[in-house]
């Protein structure tokens, strides 16, 4: 979607600032269950939104993001992020000057070599789009983005605390299976399985 098109759509005044689309990422986050605070002191700065998105995230908001905004935003976001794991996130519309567009593009490929920074340009992603659906979230999976380029390490146990923080849900319905499980595993002591199989013809 062009950005004129997004920013008439979503209701932006007509000299819009960087402010109404943190605000506009701060509502959809909201709608989406995600806790969310606007402008955070962060390390001498001043976080643009951090939230409990993908377990915990940085976002900085740009109005156009083109290698040199990444550039800045990817630095800001280092300075925020030190001393905490949050995701690191770079969100804006795609610069509009198509000479910039592929280097913007190539750039937020290559500085998301780092799993922990994302660039999300907001006027490419339905899911960001006025309007769109709004998609319930699932912690770290994020299996709607198209953009994910490496899944999450299932090994690792921080993976599975930062998944049960944003999704209580998870951890209730995996603890009700194992307890509905339990019982029956108990009946299976080793005397039963050798009646069991002795029992068969």
């Amino acid at each position: 979607m062009l950005p004129s098109l997004f920013i008439e759509a979503a209701g932006f005044p007509e000299r819009w600032q960087e402010r109404d689309l943190q605000k506009y990422i701060g509502d959809r986050l909201k709608e989406r269950g995600f806790q969310t605070q606007l402008e955070v002191s962060a390390n001498g700065g001043r976080a643009d939104i951090v939230t409990s998105w993908q377990g915990g995230a940085i976002i900085e908001c740009k109005k156009y993001l083109d290698r040199n905004t990444i550039y800045q935003a990817v630095g800001q976001l280092n300075l925020y992020g030190l001393n905490n794991t949050h995701k690191l996130i770079v969100m804006g519309f795609l610069t509009p000057d198509a000479r910039e567009q592929s280097s913007a593009l190539k750039t937020a490929s290559m500085v998301e070599q780092n799993p922990r920074i994302q660039v999300v340009f907001v006027n490419l992603e339905p899911e960001w789009l006025p309007g769109g659906k709004v998609r319930i979230g699932f912690g770290n999976l994020k299996f709607w983005n198209s953009r994910l380029t490496q899944l999450p390490n299932f090994q690792d146990l921080r993976w599975w605390l930062n998944l049960s923080k944003a999704n209580p849900l998870i951890l209730i319905l995996a603890g009700s299976l194992f307890l509905g499980v339990l019982p029956e595993l108990r009946k299976l002591t080793p005397a039963t399985v050798i009646q069991q199989t002795q029992q068969q013809p």
